[in-house]
């Protein structure tokens, strides 16, 4: 009987032993699990490679046999150390202003002459803007604004439709209030050009670019803001090529062509009903883009563009102008029935001129003096470091610093201060060494 109550008051004993060490037991395997485990050594097999042993002085879990005496915390497991490179130690060698990722100036070439608008580029589908709910048509007007404008916009002011007007440089200068009424009663404005003339727009995308530009400021000037849409005189069908869309679409325009042709163009005098039976005709679609005249001899466009609104009305369609987050209606790429050819180096100096952020120098003309980089460095007193790997050349001038990326033609300067400032020459690679434009290497010194 004795030893039975021994046995139970032992019992008892234990358990209460138990549930004291219990919460500190809790407590400090919580706090074991918790702790972050050391970082993997780097390795060039990652796959291949064992899972490493922890630190030694690192706490393993405790049981509830161990000692709960608390211990010191363990520091922090230290980096793995990063293996040298053979780098140079110039700095900075490229500055944060500049794109990491480039294009092969050689490729984009060549993609652009086989016809490839992107110029390789993935066109990223998630970003591009997604289409009205609703379907919608949008009414535009070419070759205005003339005497007859103020006769369309009475009759968009009586239905409350608004529209996109893409208008000639020329006679918005000659009628500028024209132009504001059109912004002021809620419609857009888009770029036509200049004068219309298809010589001189398509023979050479130079041209096309001064007037598309010289637009741009007219308007400006007249309403305060620059416009992106733009439409091509003609459309883009046989008078574009893929180096004209990559160029405009880089400087930032929008580029629409149209899926309705009203046929208001085709002959002078295009009577009212044949403009309505023309756009009738059209199959439908979620989204209509009808091309209409409110230039010199287009009376009967404005005549029609009341049945024009009843019919999509009557289809269920709503109205809207044009904005720069609607995916244009565009032409195919097609060989252009014009006689122009672009060289490598000609397309360098149009990229340049229409997108100056991008960092693609221009490259010097065959005339000028070229020296030895590093021979011209010598004689001012100059050192020239070479990364190869980046394929970059810097030179150290004093407290400045000047740096050409030979790869993706691209020179820029950083001061003792750290400010960049880009450079609009190239360097050429001939052999081993490199040859700049002696006269610009002066002008930096």
């Amino acid at each position: 009987m004795i030893g039975s109550w021994t046995k139970r008051v032992a019992f008892l004993t234990m358990v209460c032993l138990l549930l004291m060490l219990w919460p500190q037991t809790a407590k400090e395997a919580a706090d074991v699990s918790a702790m972050p485990e050391a970082p993997a050594a780097r390795t060039a097999e990652p796959a291949k490679q064992a899972a490493p042993a922890r630190p030694e002085h690192e706490p393993q879990p405790k049981t509830a046999s161990e000692p709960t005496t608390s211990e010191p915390a363990a520091e922090p497991a230290a980096e793995p150390a990063v293996e040298a490179t053979d780098e140079p130690t110039v700095e900075p060698t490229v500055p944060v202003s500049l794109p990491t990722a480039w294009v092969d100036p050689a490729e984009l070439f060549a993609r652009l002459a086989s016809g490839d608008r992107t110029g390789g580029a993935t066109r990223d589908e998630a970003a591009s803007p997604e289409g009205p709910s609703q379907p919608t048509v949008y009414l535009t007007f070419d070759d205005g604004p003339s005497k007859w404008t103020p006769q369309v916009l009475d009759v968009l002011k009586e239905y409350g439709v608004p529209a996109t007007f893409f208008v000639l440089g020329e006679q918005a200068e000659a009628r500028e209030e024209t132009i504001r009424r059109i912004v002021r009663e809620g419609h857009a404005l888009g770029n036509h050009t200049y004068d219309h003339k298809y010589e001189d727009l398509y023979g050479s995308f130079a041209s096309f670019w001064e007037q598309a530009e010289r637009t741009n400021d007219i308007l400006e000037n007249i309403t305060g803001e620059r416009v992106s849409l733009l439409r091509a005189p003609g459309g883009t069908a046989k008078n574009f090529d893929a180096f004209y869309f990559y160029y405009l679409e880089k400087a930032g325009y929008k580029i629409h062509d149209w899926n309705v042709d009203s046929g208001d163009s085709k002959r002078r005098g295009v009577p009212a009903s044949e403009i309505v039976a023309n756009v009738k005709r059209t199959k439908l679609a979620h989204e209509m883009n009808v091309l209409l005249h409110d230039g010199a001899g287009h009376e009967e466009s404005a005549k029609a563009l009341p049945d024009i609104i009843e019919y999509f009305r009557e289809q269920g369609y709503r109205f809207a102008a044009l904005t720069e987050e609607t995916k244009p209606i565009s032409f195919k790429v097609t060989k252009p029935k014009w006689s122009r050819a672009v060289s490598e180096a000609e397309h360098a100096r149009l990229l340049a001129l229409v997108e100056p952020s991008r960092d693609v120098a221009i490259l010097s003309a065959a005339s000028e003096e070229r020296v030895p980089l590093r021979a011209w460095a010598e004689e001012t007193g100059a050192t020239v470091v070479w990364d190869a790997v980046r394929e970059t050349a810097t030179v150290v001038v004093g407290q400045n610093r000047l740096h050409w990326n030979v790869r993706e033609a691209a020179g820029w300067t950083t001061d003792a201060e750290g400010r960049v400032e880009r450079i609009d020459f190239a360097l050429e690679l001939q052999g081993e060494r490199l040859y700049a434009p002696k006269a610009s290497l002066e002008s930096l010194r």
